[in-house]
């Protein structure tokens, strides 16, 4: 169990993380992330999620919202509630010389559904948050909702 002081610390903690990456990516410096989540949500709807890569060309329009962060995404479309391709439409994207269909949607991520952040930079792993209980509690309450 965390007491209220340790909880109000990692609270600090992850935002602080999520703010200086947000600034990074908005500042366009060369740095990769990958965070750790229970879940976000597309256009509004939720979806379990283990994590999401975000750097300056996958998503460059990462912002903070009063709830956490924001940005726009691309999924496979098979992926995606059928409403949500609907809504959005399908786009066909250049990967690597492999044309694909793709939906370009607005991402959004509740701060505490962050358990982990980590930065690559040079090909090297840095890890910047880590709360397991977040992992454990957000795990809990995906499982007991129904999907």
């Amino acid at each position: 169990m965390i007491d209220r002081a340790t909880a109000q610390d990692v609270t600090a903690k992850r935002a602080s993380v999520i703010d200086a990456m947000i600034s990074r990516i908005s500042n366009h410096e060369d740095r990769h992330y990958f965070v750790g989540l229970v879940g976000y949500y597309i256009e509004g709807t939720r979806y379990s999620a283990s994590g999401l890569s975000v750097d300056v060309f996958a998503t460059p329009d990462t912002c903070r919202t009063d709830a956490g962060f924001a940005c726009t995404a691309m999924f496979p479309p098979a992926v995606l509630q059928p409403r949500a391709v609907k809504a959005k439409g399908i786009t066909k994207v250049d990967l690597n010389g492999q044309v694909r269909e793709a939906v370009c949607v607005r991402l959004e991520v509740m701060i505490d559904d962050v358990w982990s952040v980590a930065e690559f930079v040079d090909g090297r792993q840095r890890d910047l948050f880590l709360d397991p209980e977040a992992l454990k509690s957000g795990l809990d309450l995906s499982w007991s909702r129904p999907h």
